[in-house]
């Protein structure tokens, strides 16, 4: 199975819709079967913020990727810089590391930055 993996740094709140587009797309890899990894740092972590607007634009379709199999990592140093326990990751969502996404980049046939 193909892995794609999207490294987002882009925050879910910006005008922009960066990060819109790269929960659009792990949903359009997921439906093309590929196994997808998406990689949270900087303000792309605010993705995984429990406290995101329940009107945000991103929110519902990123938990329904998740549900469709999406596997999400968070760097661990974003989230201290965000104050962050991993008792405030919501389900799914797996605290990591640059050293662990060095290795995903190794093994990813695919990879996208936002």
């Amino acid at each position: 199975m193909t892995k794609s993996l999207i490294i987002l740094h882009s925050s879910p709140e910006s005008a922009d819709n960066r990060a819109f587009t790269a929960v659009r797309l792990a949903g359009a890899l997921l439906a093309d079967n590929k196994e997808v990894v998406m990689f949270l740092v900087e303000d792309g972590a605010k993705l995984a913020d429990q406290k995101l607007e329940k009107d945000n634009v991103c929110r519902d379709l990123f938990y329904e990727m998740m549900e469709m199999g999406m596997q999400v990592m968070i760097c661990g140093a974003t989230m201290r810089k965000m104050g962050w326990e991993e008792t405030y990751l919501l389900p799914g969502v797996t605290k990591s590391s640059m050293k662990a996404l060095s290795m995903l980049m190794s093994e990813a046939s695919e990879i996208v930055t936002f």
